[in-house]
């Protein structure tokens, strides 16, 4: 085992060195010569899709379900061969109105809906915060592993130490909180590029896939010799048909299930919250997307190469399967390969500090955009906090990251919290129909949209989240078994009578086919007004570049360009300070061309206009 002091003083040094990483590159930046306009970093940062459930658990899925596992990583890389069609279009429409979110993405999409965004936001909470939790509880059951601390927290040593080793969860919270904040919410306005959170997310994702080919290697080649080994040793021997069937769980795997991961990961890879930002927001140039379509498939396939054989591995070792997310840990630990264990913590550390990263900067712009500022507006004596929505995003980061630890402490080893990560998947998949149908389908409108993601929360709600409370205890399992007012029909695991065994996948086929039609039906019956027309088109089109009215021809320059500024700048001071605010001005300007006249046209004006909605719509959506 490892002295505490050890792993907390590796784990400070890490952090410390991602923040300086990070600064440098922003600074780099600011001089004109960011090293992540490199590509590289671009298709590395995709990789916060694999966190520290894909870290730990593809290899206790693998223990227990065989290969279960591959299709959450063949259905990204098919996913991928259709991004340069998809992506590149979001990317563009990205660009276009300014967008910040998946929720702004809808919203803007479907006639500027509010109600859309806000149940867009609702959905992206209630599926990321259990998951942020599991991935604080990875940090702190890891640490716990190689420290051999004993699970009442009690610890020896140092008071300063003692109270780090007992407290390493939210030690845990408070250096990503601070990480967040400084990183990625410096700035008010979220569609620029966050360079320096960029930089430390690729290098986070290097470490992790470093860390985990190494103990790979180590399993194979040393504690084995290579996979041919590994393969005769589960296939031979006296407790051969013992350890297939627990790498081959008790039943096997149905095509259905099958099926519904690769479903389930096709539509993760872009619309989980965090993976949306990544590959869209954070985009800086769409030439990029041509790298990382090579670039990241073959991260996954190197992440997952070494899966099977440590999952073997351990099960030949005679490591109860109820362990085999810490086989990866247990087996370099067992060896007297300490420093291989902490290097393997400091890569689960990466694959979850990533995923709490982003997901908290994401999560905390719909809040303040969709959540707090419609709050705002009904009511008055809130209207001080439009001066200070910086302020209100930290605060949301910090509310978002200590509610998933606040989620970690008190469910503990909950049904919940450990199957939240596909759960999660399924929520992200709800997204799915409204933003396909609406850069592909013209006629889809803001009605069908609301008919389509309103049944399939409720239906993901229902048949997934509900049954997760009833097995972790907090709910009478009646409703299971007979249904809601004894109405068999409508328990939650077999609706309408249709049962196909696995839960997830009656939640996937119920939802994604209530979704998809009544998105349809709604778009096809409901009638829409000529602005979400005009929307509809520009989506459904490929923008090649962008049109500016003051191309189509020379207007006479006699409206007093004073009296619009001080219009302008009255509404800017209503969410910047004033030195914020007039520079603000002056960039909407530039960019018009006019920061040198008195007098402009009409055309000058709508484009000034334009470009402070633009500027707006950035900062609050």
């Amino acid at each position: 085992m490892l002295d505490p002091r050890i792993v907390i003083t590796v784990f400070c040094l890490y952090m410390g060195f991602l923040f300086l990483v990070a600064r440098w590159v922003e600074k780099r930046s600011s001089a004109g010569k960011s090293p992540t306009r490199h590509p590289l970093f671009y298709a590395l940062s995709l990789a916060v899709y694999c966190t520290a459930w894909t870290y730990y658990g593809s290899v206790g899925m693998a223990a227990t379900s065989g290969l279960l596992f591959l299709p959450i990583y063949l259905g990204p890389s098919v996913s991928i061969l259709m991004w340069w069609t998809v992506l590149r279009k979001l990317v563009r429409l990205k660009n276009r109105y300014r967008i910040t979110s998946i929720a702004d993405f809808i919203s803007v999409r479907y006639h500027k809906s509010q109600p859309l965004a806000i149940l867009v936001t609702v959905m992206a909470l209630l599926g990321s915060m259990p998951y942020i939790a599991l991935q604080l509880k990875a940090v702190t059951s890891t640490f716990t592993l190689i420290t051999s601390l004993p699970s009442s927290g009690v610890a020896t040593g140092p008071l300063l130490t003692q109270w780090v080793e007992g407290h390493v969860g939210l030690v845990v919270m408070l250096f990503m909180i601070f990480f967040t904040i400084v990183l990625g919410v410096r700035r008010l306005d979220p569609t620029e590029r966050h360079e320096g959170m960029v930089a430390a997310l690729a290098v986070e994702c290097v470490v992790k896939l470093v860390a985990f080919l190494v103990v790979g290697i180590f399993v194979t080649y040393f504690m084995y010799d290579g996979f041919l080994d590994i393969h005769e040793k589960l296939m031979t021997g006296p407790v051969a048909y013992g350890l297939q069937r627990s790498f081959l769980g008790q039943d096997g795997a149905t095509y259905i299930k099958w099926s519904t991961y690769f479903i389930l990961a096709m539509a993760a890879i872009l619309f989980l919250p965090r993976q949306f930002h990544v590959a869209v927001i954070e985009n800086g140039d769409e030439s990029h997307i041509k790298t990382a379509m090579w670039v990241f498939p073959l991260y996954l396939l190197l992440i997952n190469i070494f899966v099977v054989p440590i999952a073997v591995a351990g099960l030949l070792k005679g490591y109860p399967v109820a362990d085999a997310d810490n086989f990866v840990l247990l087996l370099p630990l067992d060896h007297g390969k300490a420093w291989l264990s902490l290097l393997v913590f400091i890569g689960g550390f990466s694959a979850a500090a990533g995923m709490i990263m982003i997901s908290s900067v994401t999560l905390a712009t719909m809040l303040t955009n969709h959540i707090l500022l419609p709050l705002v507006s009904c009511v008055s004596c809130l209207e001080f906090l439009k001066r200070h929505l910086l302020r209100c995003r930290w605060a949301a980061v910090t509310l978002v990251i200590a509610t998933g630890y606040w989620f970690e402490y008190s469910i503990g080893e909950s049904y919940m919290l450990v199957n939240i990560g596909l759960m999660a998947f399924a929520s992200a998949l709800q997204f799915a129909p409204l933003i396909l149908g609406g850069i592909f389908w013209r006629r889809g409108n803001e009605v069908g949209a609301a008919w389509g993601l309103s049944a399939g929360f409720i239906i993901w709600f229902y048949t997934l989240l509900l049954p997760s409370f009833v097995k972790s205890g907090w709910i009478s399992s009646t409703i299971l078994t007979q249904g809601p007012w004894r109405v068999e029909t409508l328990r939650p695991e077999a609706l309408f009578g249709l049962s196909l065994g696995d839960p997830l996948s009656h939640t996937v086929f119920w939802s994604l086919f209530l979704n998809v039609s009544l998105y349809v039906l709604g778009s096809l019956c409901c009638g829409r007004p000529d602005v979400e027309e005009s929307t509809a088109q520009e989506f459904t089109g490929l923008p090649e570049t962008e049109c500016r009215l003051c191309n189509a021809q020379e207007r006479e320059a006699f409206i007093d360009l004073s009296e619009k500024e001080a219009d302008i700048l009255r509404v800017f001071l209503q969410y910047f300070p004033e030195k914020e605010a007039l520079p603000l001005l002056d960039r909407c300007k530039d960019r018009v061309g006019i920061n040198k006249q008195t007098h402009i046209s009409i055309v000058d004006l709508v484009n000034l206009q334009s470009e402070v909605e633009k500027t707006l719509a950035g900062a609050i959506g």
